[in-house]
């Protein structure tokens, strides 16, 4: 399985996720997907909500709440889901409003878990 791969099952699996990147920490990307249709600058996104999952982390150590895993930003026309597959990757989702963010979050974990195989 590729990573393209990965986020085209997603895709499958719910028709609301319309994006996704694998993205290292510098907020470049290495791998993205989009579904027929979606115009966003994945990149540059990218490069932005790496760098807020970042202070994500930064807020999450000097609370005492550990690492951070996972952050979800919901806009009013999309979401956008970031996971951490390995201390130098994150996995970035954008989805539609009207999805549930419960089952993205789901798949999100389960395209982590894929995606660190890979690595």
């Amino acid at each position: 399985m590729t990573f393209l791969e990965i986020f085209e099952e997603m895709h499958r699996k719910d028709q609301g996720v319309t994006s996704g990147a694998l993205a290292g920490v510098d907020g470049l990307t290495v791998e993205e997907w989009r579904a027929p249709g979606d115009d966003r600058d994945l990149s540059a996104l990218s490069a932005e909500v790496v760098q807020f999952f970042r202070e994500s982390e930064r807020i999450a150590s000097e609370n005492g709440l550990g690492a951070a895993e996972e952050v979800h930003l919901a806009g009013d026309r999309s979401h956008v889901f970031i996971r951490k597959v390995a201390p130098e990757y994150v996995l970035v989702i954008v989805a539609d409003p009207g999805t549930v963010p419960g089952k993205c979050r789901f798949l999100l974990r389960q395209a982590a878990r894929r995606t660190r195989e890979m690595l």
